[in-house]
């Protein structure tokens, strides 16, 4: 059957070419690290990229958020009816889904793993250590982890919502503080943690982003001569996670506004939900504070090479101090509680 393709991906589908569909899933941190591992699989087995976040905490198509910082020919940001028609024709791993690559909801969830809905014995996805003959393979899982950060150094934001983020964070200038608390599906004492950072917050201006709109409208009634800022207006999703919740696009947009606004923070303070570990959106987060630098290449904002080199120094140096301090506070607390973590790095340190 012959097939029509669209203009934008034309030029990128042949049938001398093999693809790796990767459909991530889970919140932002979950679909960035699962978009980096196929990255990674297809660089090193020369296979055309093709991703595709609408399943994911991201609720539209990769380009309406981030563009390649290098344009390249081996990646799709996108995709549309003519691109699925063209895949379904191919070969394909895991080989249930061949000529199945259009239905958006074949997935289901069993810990650890998504499934094929309708065969649950069949993972969707494949061995990351072998190569595969098959023209296509699907890759549609979760997971966290530190491969995001990686994704960061490759990707910008888009131009569009660029303009969005100049827009809504416009407000925060001079100094401020910022905490970030995850407190729906992963539960946090915030009122502990408040009363907690109280002497290093009182009569500052405090950054409060959240997942949970009861943190928020909390900080507002905290007092102690705080100015409460936010960049997003959170729902109320009654303890759902939000990229599950309402309108999802509208929220992973949120979502990407607030990530930049806690970066460009002076202070940032953070917290260790009740299962003790830490949020990936708070890892992003401490990523961004740590190197403002990625923050100025994702909003395209300009940075000298000599402050660059200065500041890539500076946090080497800091690394290495907080991962000390880390490792001695591990120690002496147990994780079955909050955790307060606090960096230290004033705004004359950024480039």
């Amino acid at each position: 059957m012959g097939v029509s393709l669209s203009r934008s991906n034309r030029s990128l589908l042949s049938r001398t070419e093999r693809y790796l569909l990767c459909r991530p899933q889970g919140g932002l941190n979950d679909t960035l690290c699962q978009i980096e591992k196929c990255w990674k699989y297809a660089s090193r087995t020369n296979r055309i990229l093709i991703i595709d976040t609408r399943n994911s905490g991201l609720a539209g198509d990769f380009s309406d958020f981030f563009e390649l910082r290098k344009k390249s020919s081996r990646f799709i940001l996108d995709v549309n009816q003519e691109t699925f028609e063209f895949l379904n024709e191919l070969t394909c791993y895991p080989v249930e889904l061949r000529g199945k690559l259009h239905i958006m909801d074949m997935a289901l969830f069993t810990s650890p793993n998504f499934v094929l809905k309708s065969n649950p014995s069949i993972p969707l996805s494949f061995d990351f250590s072998k190569e595969y003959e098959h023209s296509v393979l699907v890759h549609e899982q979760c997971g966290g982890g530190r491969l995001s950060l990686d994704l960061l150094e490759k990707i910008r934001i888009s131009p569009a919502l660029r303009s969005i983020i100049l827009d809504r964070i416009s407000h925060l200038h001079g100094k401020y503080r910022a905490v970030h608390i995850r407190n729906t599906d992963l539960k946090t004492d915030y009122k502990e943690f408040f009363g907690r950072i109280l002497p290093e917050i009182q009569g500052k201006r405090l950054l409060v982003c959240s997942d949970d709109a009861a943190v928020i409208e909390y900080a507002r009634n905290f007092g102690h001569s705080l100015e409460i800022l936010t960049s997003s207006e959170i729902p109320d999703t009654q303890g759902r996670a939000l990229h599950y919740f309402g309108d999802r696009k509208k929220n992973a947009i949120d979502a990407i506004v607030d990530l930049i606004a806690l970066g460009k923070s002076e202070k940032l303070y953070f917290t260790v939900h009740n299962e003790g570990r830490l949020s990936g959106f708070s890892r992003l987060a401490e990523h961004l504070f740590r190197n403002k630098y990625v923050m100025q290449n994702l909003l395209q904002l300009p940075i000298s090479g000599r402050r660059l080199t200065r500041w890539r120094v500076r946090q080497i140096r800091r690394q290495l101090k907080g991962y000390l301090q880390q490792v001695f506070h591990k120690a002496r607390h147990s994780q079955s509680r909050p955790v307060h973590h606090s960096d230290y790095i004033s705004t004359d340190a950024s480039p």
